[in-house]
This record gives structure tokens, sequence and C-alpha cells, in this order.
């Protein structure tokens, strides 16, 4: 049985407004019967099987490939066979999707949140008969933040507000991992595929900074580094249909890895000469995340919805005007609420 839900009453904000604050329950309640030496173990092993979920297919292509050496050709076939039209459904350039709320807002979500630790913090109450666009910084190394849609807490934080999560194309390419990212409520991230959504009257969750961005990620530095200065598409969309642009920043996550840095020539031969970009990282058991710093904290803070006027064909200088706007209030953000997260007072946000 899940503890007392730790929503907190509204805090004045520093600009004298209401600012609600949110911190998901633990999973494990004081009267829960599973013993304190297994939690920590379940939390783990749930952590893993989640948070990599793009690696589910090795596993089955493994046991596949047995059945396959042992002459159980027909079965493989037969299981292949069925799986097809969901992996050949289409259903990720949809605004539908395959979004699943007995997944997406399942409690064993909390596992993770509890772990990670997430505070959130929301500036203004939406109007859930509006659309906007949730635009994230930084991504972070594999989107811990993502959590912060999972278990019920963005109903806690946003009621009634329908969104759909933007994904990278490629994802939906890994057999299994794409029909997880669809049952929580993601989708294409092509410009055709959000068109759909927010005539669908859906909401957006969208990182404009990409891949490009994990690059940057440097839990040494002193700096945090995001890309935003010429990502113009998710502001036109915004202004294409009437969208409110939600500036929403990710604090702490760059401290849950370890990150190499390898000398420029390194990285220059993996992206010029093997076309493959280079990061690499690792926490607990390689790949899953460290426990945060004494004073550190992760968490999500949504600003205040910037208003756009609806133009079916917008201006460079519409769209140069609104996300001027956006990235005065990303940096504003930063500023405001980094001494929440455990940032140092000289530490600085850096926009590419």
């Amino acid at each position: 049985m899940a503890a007392k839900d730790e929503t907190k009453p509204p805090a004045a904000a520093a600009d004298g407004k209401q600012l609600f604050e949110y911190t998901p329950p633990a999973y494990f309640g004081a009267d829960s019967r599973v013993p304190q030496a297994l939690r920590p173990w379940l939390s783990d092993v749930f952590i893993f099987i989640t948070i990599h979920y793009n690696y589910w297919a090795m596993p089955v292509l493994v046991a596949f490939y047995m059945l396959y050496q042992r002459g159980y050709s027909v079965v493989v076939v037969a299981l292949l066979a069925l799986y097809a039209p969901s992996y050949l459904s289409g259903a990720e350039r949809t605004a539908e999707g395959k979004a699943w709320d007995f997944v997406r807002k399942a409690r064993c979500w909390l596992l993770t949140a509890n772990f990670l630790g997430i505070k959130i913090l929301r500036e203004q109450e939406l109007d859930p008969s509006k659309r906007y666009i949730f635009g994230f910084h930084p991504h972070g190394i594999i989107i811990l933040s993502r959590v912060a849609t999972y278990g019920g807490t963005w109903e806690a934080v946003f009621p009634k507000l329908i969104t759909r999560a933007l994904g990278a194309s490629s994802i939906f390419g890994v057999p299994l991992a794409r029909e997880l990212c669809l049952w929580l409520g993601v989708v294409d991230a092509s410009r055709s595929t959000a068109e759909k959504v927010l005539k669908k009257d859906y909401s957006i969750c969208v990182y404009p900074g990409g891949v490009p961005e994990i690059f940057l990620v440097d839990p040494a530095s002193k700096e945090t580094k995001i890309v935003l200065k010429n990502r113009l598409g998710f502001v036109k969309l915004a202004i294409r249909h009437g969208a409110e642009l939600v500036p929403t920043f990710v604090f702490g996550e760059k401290w849950f890895f370890n990150v190499w840095r390898p000398s420029k020539g390194v990285v220059d031969f993996f992206r010029k000469v093997l076309k493959i970009p280079m990061i690499v990282f690792w926490g607990r058991f390689c790949w899953m995340p460290k426990r945060l710093p004494e004073g550190k904290a992760f968490g999500v803070v949504y600003g205040k919805p910037i208003p756009t006027v609806q133009k079916d064909e917008p201006t460079e200088e519409d769209i140069r005007a609104v996300h001027t706007l956006f990235v005065a209030e990303i940096e504003r953000l930063f500023e405001q609420y980094k001494g929440r997260y455990g940032y140092d007072a000289d530490e600085t946000l850096v926009i590419t």
C-alpha cells in the first residue's frame, strides 16, 4: 500500500504568485509486507529493465535463434507473424498512438520516481481546455525526466491535460521498445505527427535540444549547456496551432552518470570516419543511475505558459519574437530555481 501523497500546499513563488510543489508518493508504504532488505533489490531490477527498454529485443532475438537451431523454426515464424501487424501498424505516426493508461499510470513507476527522488515544481495551473507545447531542457543522456509523466505523477500536476510525447523516429524501429514507447504515450517526432496531435486537441511534450544535447552533458562542469539558439520548429508549430509554450527545465539529471570525455581526435574519428556520435557514460552496475551526491537534487520545473497568436503561416519575425520569450524564460527558470536543486551560485546556463 502506498504512503500518503507528498503533495505540498502552494508556496509563494519569487514573483509573489503561488508555486505548486509535488513529490510522488512512496511505492512501499509503512504497512507494506515487502521486507525492507528486498525493496532496494526490487527497485534496482525494475529500474534497470525499464530504463534500458531499447535492449529488450536482444534476449528475444537470442531466444529465437536458439529455437531455430533446435529445429523449432515453425514456432519462430509463427511468433514473428503474430508480432508483425503491431510492428508494421504505423501507430507512431498517428495522434492516438497506442497510449495505454494501464501501463503509463501503473504504480510500479513510483519505484523509479522514488529512487531518483524527483521533485516537481509548477509555477502556474494550466487550463486543460487549451493546448500546450512543453519544451524540456536539458535532454539528458537517457531522458530520466520522462518519469515525471508516469505513475500518475503527470495527472497530479496537470489534471485532465492529455499529452503525447514526441520521440525519435529510430526508436520505433526497435522491436518491443516501440510498443513500450507507444503504450507510454510517445509518438513520432515528425512535424506531420505533431500536427495531428495538436489537431486532436492534445498537448505535446518535446525535447527541442534533441540528440545534440546529449553530448553536452558534463556532470563535473559548472556550465549547463543546452541546444536552443536555432531551435525554431517547435515555436513555429505552436504559433500555427495557437498553442501555448511551457518552458520546462530539468535539474540534476547530469549527476546520475559519470561521463568520459575522450580527446578531440578520438571524437572526430568516430564522428567523421565511423559516422557514429560517441559518448561513454556509466553509473552503478554500469548503466544504472547513481545515487545523487549529498546536497544535490533531481527535478522538473514547469514555467509559466507563453501565449501565442495563431497564424497559419507565421513569419520568421513572428517565430523569433516568441522564441526570444521562451529563451528568456528558460534562463529565468535556471537562475531562479538552481539553488533548490543543489547547483552552486556560480553555475551558469550556456545556450548554443
